[in-house]
């Protein structure tokens, strides 16, 4: 059986919503109890699933100890109902994926 957060399965991981934050009327961020957070750098992104709605290409927007926030904009189907999940609430991920960029580099 593949570890937690294994890229190598597409079977998503269910994980705690432990925060939403809403940004705009169209955009909230949801932060998310994750193990993976540590293999994470800027520029990568996971595949966000709602059961029963579908699953969308999320970009990471911020890494803390444990916990991914994913800032998604309700454009269709799957980004509305994530945006409209609560803490508490789960949802599947699968990550990360994507090659991080240097920021120093970017500076």
């Amino acid at each position: 059986m593949p570890a937690m957060g294994d890229t190598t399965t597409m079977t998503p991981v269910m994980r705690s919503i432990v925060e939403r934050t809403v940004e705009s009327p169209d955009t909230v961020s949801l932060v998310v109890a994750d193990d993976t957070a540590e293999r994470c750098g800027p520029g990568m992104f996971h595949m966000l699933w709602s059961p029963g709605v579908g699953e969308v290409p999320i970009s990471v927007s911020r890494i803390g100890a444990g916990r991914i926030t994913f800032t998604i904009r309700a454009v269709g189907a799957t980004t509305t109902a994530l945006c409209g999940a609560e803490p508490g609430e789960a949802i599947g991920t699968r990550g990360p994926f994507g090659r991080p960029w240097d920021l120093d580099v970017a500076r």
